[in-house]
Parts: structure tokens; C-alpha cells; sequence
């Protein structure tokens, strides 16, 4: 078993990701962009918001309007609706898992914490809640996971990290942690060759308990040797 196992959030532990993906859409329409959903999917997932809003203004060849990141998390919230619904299994899963566990995720700590509560698995994770705004990196740099790792006393060696976007993918190998990667739909991409890849939280408790298949390195040297 692993000396800590570290969440994303959207996509991972709560089911966001359409919302912010299509809430991001929503603004790109607004700057003349038709996004799609797969394409959102592909541009935004896993992202800083700021990274993905200035993406749009190089994209639309103008600035985007005022107030961009408040019109995107009402619109956000607007998407989820009044009900915050666990991704399927994951409340079981977390229930089963005996390792340390925490949450490191781009979003700032205020909607981490407000979705797992409205999710109702905050409190499998008590303190571990880590934002990367508190640290000022972002996925895909590492050192969201390399201080979320440090703060729970654990070596980046010995750590899980559960991730669906390929910029958290890389971020944890960049870490020089075991990663694996939760594809809900096995079809979609893109996955990292050479990462594992799982479709039903259902399996992460004796995915954890599995010894290691691969030596993590770099994503720059290709991910997986």
C-alpha cells in the first residue's frame, strides 16, 4: 500500500469537468469561438483557468471580456445545479482505502473544499486539501504534488497519484510519482503511453494494493520506461 494517495478533484473525485469545460465554451462563444465538446475537452481539462481563458483571447484574436473568470465560475455553477453528485464508486472506493489520502487539485481551496462537501466525501481527506493557489503552481508543474507530498510527510516515491488529465498525469511524473490515470470512457483521449489506466473507481482499492508495474520518470523523457 502506498505512503500516500493524492486525488485531483474535477473529473477524479467529483463529476465537474463538463461543467468547467462548458462554462469555459460558454465565454469562448461570447469572444466569437465555437467550441465543441470534445474540443473543450482536449483544450481546457485539467488546466488553470487563467491559462485556458488567455488560450481563448490568442485563439480569438481579442481580449476576452471583462470580468472572464467570475463570468466562468457562475456560469460553472450555473451548469452544476443545485446537486453535487460523487463520481461513481468513488465514495466506496475512498471508504476502502486505508493509505493516507488527500486532494491537490488547480481550483482554489474555497470550491475544492464547497464541492467535496457537497459531495459528501470531505471528510475522508480531513486537513489534506491543497490548491494550488495556495502554492502558486499549476498543473502541469510538479510542485502542486511535491508540496502536497512534503505537508503530509510523505516521499515523493511513495505516493499515488490519481489523475484523468494528461497535464496532472504529467505533473506527477514530473514529481517522480506512480500515477494512475482514470479514463471513465477507455475510447477518449489522450492517455500517456505506458501510464495504467482504470474506468471504474470501483478497482482503486486493489489497484493500490498491486505492486508498482513501472518506475515513474520524467514526461519528458516519455513517460514510462
Amino acid at each position: 500500500m502506498s505512503d500516500l494517495v493524492i486525488f485531483d478533484l474535477d473529473g477524479v473525485l467529483v463529476d465537474t469537468q463538463d461543467a468547467e469545460n462548458g462554462a469555459l465554451a460558454y465565454l469562448g462563444g461570447l469572444m466569437g469561438l465555437t467550441i465543441g465538446e470534445g474540443a473543450a475537452a482536449e483544450l481546457f481539462s485539467g488546466r488553470k483557468m487563467q491559462e485556458c481563458i488567455d488560450l481563448m483571447a490568442d485563439m480569438a484574436g481579442c481580449a476576452p471580456p471583462d470580468g472572464a473568470m467570475s463570468i466562468v465560475r457562475a456560469r460553472c455553477e450555473e451548469l452544476i445545479g443545485p446537486s453535487l453528485e460523487p463520481v461513481d464508486g468513488v465514495a466506496d472506493a475512498l471508504a476502502r482505502i486505508p493509505a493516507p489520502k488527500c486532494v491537490a487539485s488547480n481550483s482554489p481551496r474555497e470550491i475544492i473544499e464547497r464541492r467535496l462537501r457537497g459531495a459528501g466525501v470531505l471528510h475522508h481527506f480531513g486537513g489534506g486539501i491543497y490548491s494550488a493557489y495556495d502554492v502558486g503552481a499549476w498543473k502541469p508543474d510538479p510542485r502542486l504534488f511535491l508540496w502536497a507530498a512534503s505537508e503530509c510527510g510523505a516521499d515523493a516515491s511513495g505516493c499515488v497519484v490519481i489523475e484523468d488529465s494528461p497535464v496532472g498525469v504529467d505533473a506527477a511524473l514530473e514529481a517522480g510519482m506512480r500515477v494512475l490515470q482514470f479514463t471513465p470512457d477507455p475510447s477518449a483521449g489522450p492517455h500517456r503511453e505506458g501510464v495504467p489506466t482504470f474506468s471504474s473507481m470501483r478497482r482503486l482499492p486493489e489497484l493500490l494494493r498491486a505492486p508498482a508495474p513501472f518506475t515513474p520518470v520524467t514526461a519528458r523523457d516519455g513517460g514510462i520506461r
